[in-house]
């Protein structure tokens, strides 16, 4: 009976940690934008049912975090089924002008394999701000979406082996839970 008892109350324990995980959950403003492929991508729906990460700059000098990032986790879940990366360069602020020539610069620095997951994004500037919590300009924001396609995960800052660690825990931990 006591062994009853010790199960249940671990079971209620595992349902409210997943209740509050749960509630931790935010949902996400719908963010489109065009891969450097050519395609319009629509988030989070093109990523129904897989963990994404987006790694989100917004500005020139937040490629070099951004892309280290993206890189890191690539290597380490892009082989995985059920996760999907996508890297956004919001470009919303860049004059239309000179929107082509940046539009340029970005698709030849980005290796071909990775166009299809790379979107250029122009519109919704304010609201992808409020979902991070913008503060720095130049730093790479990350996204952890779950397979509904809701926020469950956020960091932002510049690339470092401690807290990329922390980020693979997490994503790596999420990945586990979604069998």
């Amino acid at each position: 009976m006591q062994r009853f008892a010790s199960l249940f109350r671990i079971s209620c324990c595992a349902a409210l940690l997943a209740f509050a995980a749960a509630q931790d959950a935010k949902d996400i403003p719908k963010i489109a934008g065009e891969s450097l492929a050519g395609r319009r991508v629509l988030l989070p729906d093109a990523t129904a049912g897989k963990l994404t990460v987006l790694v989100i700059g917004f500005s020139k000098a937040s490629k070099a975090p951004t892309s280290a990032w993206a890189r890191k986790a690539v290597a380490d879940f892009g082989s995985r089924s059920g996760f999907e990366l996508y890297q956004l360069a919001v470009l919303q602020d860049v004059p239309r002008f000179i929107r082509g020539f940046v539009i340029s610069g970005i698709k030849s620095g980005v290796p071909k394999t990775q166009h299809d997951h790379f979107l250029l994004v122009v519109e919704g500037e304010a609201e992808l701000k409020k979902l991070v919590s913008y503060k720095e300009p130049d730093d790479a924001y990350m996204v952890v979406l779950d397979r509904g396609g809701k926020s469950v995960r956020q960091r932002h800052g510049e690339f470092s082996d401690a807290s990329y660690s922390e980020l693979r825990q997490e994503i790596e931990s999420l990945l586990s839970n979604q069998k």
